[in-house]
């Protein structure tokens, strides 16, 4: 080798050292700073660091890596890509009160032979994120979204430095945290929107979420957004946490910042106290948060416990005490839903409740206006339930309050004019003309929701504009539409023609159960729904069933069975029935028609599945005959095992159960 090329090689080693070793500082740096929240050296010192490193990388682009800090400076996009999550993201059940924690806690502790230690966290209210990292390095941040399917905002969340870009080991792992922005922030940059003129943020999670969607990344890593991490899923490697305060101290050691208000107790007491210290103690954060999560301590009993449908048996959140403001009571708005009933809304002088702006609040029924003696132009006391609804709390005593007008319920509905009417045993005043144009609307947009028939693409919007248009007035209507009609509607394109059409025609393909939810019988939800066809399985069986047999039903009382008895006996809701018939609904339990491989048998499932979650694999069990049960018993059918089962799997084997993998319950359900 010659001396000129060998001094080249030499050069090029030593930038490529130059550059790792400057990234290494600047990550170290980073983490210190966003992390532990301890910089160790100036901001001018730091500056001058980057400004090497950007230069460097400049003049040897070949020599930029993932884990470089300069890649936290993002480009612009088009659009955000949906992204199924590997592992559904799952909602908290709430309480709010030491009662309900301690009844949460029996269900939990009954399930096992010794004290269950608990770890307690402050709810972070932000924005749920999924982190994946392969062999150390970040590559993807998804949304939570509905919990199975978010957004792909990658690029976005690189910006953020408490993200790590790069792990301190290479490991395989998936993580979740909350995205937030400080108070601190959010004052600051409501401060400069002001003075330019431009949007402010309600409160500091809506000022996070605009942020993280930003198509421009650069305006993202601009806005000063962080991170806590508060658990993962470990599939392998040198470590596999049995405890979810280990799972958390890994994290720590991987780089990830988590909150340091955390606390491992031994029984709910210790919960209940940590809820009580932090009640007023949060006011003192310089970030929002509504409340505290409480998780059972050992993974193993996590996974034992599993979920219900919506969230997980082993955890729930405790949510502090809502705020309360007072406020003008400027007007009071009725609206009219499906079932007829009119509800009361107040309508607000604007205040900032909880960290969002307020302008509307449930005022519940007319007995309650009475009953608060509430008038308009009132000085009020409102609250938020649960954080979300804000509701009218009381009057607050005035001069003023005597000298204005006692409120007098309606007697004409808001919408159609028709007389209101009265039901034995109902609070509510119930407009009584099935062809008021607000029940309409109400029974469609319930007809087409996730609850009842689950049919994308037709929103509120779409079903008003059909209504007006008069090619809707009930549900079978929509299945009477033809394509063309779609092109009728504001800005529809073939598309989205094409989009709403199959998407209503596809639905006759939905479950009984669902379709008996969404015929909007009163009382009747999708739990009684499912009650009722467990019962009778048909149609014919539901127009034959007697008022005495629906009474019998466990879960169904005298009032509920009325409700249905009366529905199944009207002649027009019989003659609606026949045009769904007609037109190809199939009117049975989806169960008759199943395998006898499932018809009967009892499923027990444990561990994590990789193609769907537990919820979903129980609903392929139902409509195929099969039960779930939560507990192995010497009547179990059959076990499935998923990744990192947890003690069912052992019972199972103790007991002689079979056990199935998942592939091998998928080739048992057929798919």
């Amino acid at each position: 080798m010659e001396l000129l090329e060998y001094l080249q090689l030499l050069g090029v080693y030593m930038i490529e050292k130059e550059i790792k070793s400057l990234r290494d500082e600047i990550n170290k740096h980073n983490y210190n700073y966003y992390t532990l929240d301890n910089p160790t050296i100036s901001d001018y010192e730091y500056d001058t660091l980057f400004s090497r490193l950007k230069e460097l990388e400049a003049m040897y682009p070949e020599m930029i890596t993932p884990d470089s800090p300069t890649q936290r400076v993002g480009g612009i996009s088009s659009s955000f890509e949906e992204h199924k999550h590997k592992y559904r993201l799952y909602s908290l059940d709430n309480t709010y009160n030491e009662e309900e924690l301690k009844k949460w806690y029996e269900r939990v502790q009954k399930e096992f032979s010794e004290p269950v230690q608990l770890v307690c966290e402050l709810k972070i209210d932000g924005l749920a994120i999924a982190l994946t990292y392969k062999d150390g390095y970040f590559t993807t941040g998804v949304t939570r979204g509905d919990g199975v399917i978010g957004e792909n905002i990658t690029q976005n969340l690189k910006t953020i430095k408490s993200i790590p870009l790069k792990l301190f080991k290479n490991t395989d792992i998936e993580v979740r945290g909350e995205i937030y922005m400080p108070k601190s922030s959010f004052e600051k940059l409501n401060e400069e929107n002001k003075e330019k003129g431009e949007k402010l943020f309600a409160n500091p999670r809506n000022a996070a979420a605009g942020s993280l969607r930003q198509l421009d990344s650069s305006i993202t890593a601009k806005r000063d957004l962080s991170m806590f991490t508060y658990t993962a899923i470990v599939e392998q490697g040198d470590f596999l946490p049995k405890t979810h305060w280990d799972s958390i101290q890994y994290i720590k050691e991987l780089g990830f910042k988590t909150n340091p208000n955390i606390r491992l107790v031994d029984d709910i007491n210790g919960a209940i106290q940590f809820c009580k210290d932090w009640e007023t103690k949060r006011f003192e954060l310089d970030y929002a948060t509504d409340g505290v999560v409480i998780k059972v301590n050992r993974l193993d009993y996590q996974n034992e416990l599993g979920f219900t449908s919506r969230a997980p048996k082993w955890a729930t959140a405790f949510k502090f005490p809502p705020e309360e403001m007072t406020t003008k009571l400027l007007d009071i708005e009725l609206g009219v839903g499906k079932t007829g009933a009119v509800t009361p809304v107040a309508v607000l002088e604007p205040v900032n409740l909880a960290g969002s702006i307020v302008s509307r609040a449930s005022l519940h029924n007319f007995d309650e206006i009475k009953r608060l003696d509430i008038r308009i132009g009132d000085t009020v006391l409102i609250k938020k339930a649960a954080e979300i609804i804000p509701k009218v709390i009381k009057v607050i005593d005035s001069e003023e309050h005597e000298t204005l007008p006692v409120y007098e319920p309606p007697k004409k509905c808001p919408e159609c004019e028709g007389l209101l009417i009265t039901r034995e045993g109902e609070v509510n005043l119930f407009c009584d003309n099935p062809n008021c144009s607000s029940i309409v609307k109400s029974r469609l947009e319930y007809w087409v929701s996730k609850e009842a028939m689950d049919i994308d693409f037709i929103g509120p919007s779409v079903i008003s504009q059909l209504y007006d248009l008069g090619l809707v007035t009930k549900p079978v209507d929509l299945y009477k539409l033809h394509y063309e009609d779609f092109f009728k509607l504001e800005n529809v394109k073939e598309k989205s023609a094409t989009n709403m059409f199959n998407s209503i025609q596809n639905s006759k393909n939905q479950t009984f159960s669902r379709f008996v939810t969404a015929l909007s019988i009163r009382h009747v939800g999708k739990e009684t729904a499912e009650l009722l066809i467990n019962e009778f399985p048909t149609i014919e069986a539901l127009k034959q069933a007697s008022l005495e047999q629906l009474s019998s039903i466990e879960g169904i009382g005298d009032k509920i069975a009325q409700s249905i008895y009366e529905f199944f006996h009207d002649e027009n809701n019989l003659i609606l029935l026949d045009e769904f018939e007609k037109l190809g609904f199939s009117f049975e339990n989806n169960a008759l028609n199943k395998t006898e491989e499932l018809l009967g048998k009892t499923f027990v499932l444990t561990g994590t599945l990789t193609s769907m979650t537990r919820d979903e694999a129980g609903d392929k069990i139902k409509i195929r005959g099969g039960k779930t049960s939560s507990s192995v018993s010497k009547n179990t059918s059959y076990v499935i095992a998923g990744a990192n089962p947890g003690s069912k799997l052992d019972k199972a084997e103790k007991l002689g159960v079979i056990i199935l993998n998942e592939d091998e319950f998928l080739k048992l359900i057929g798919e």
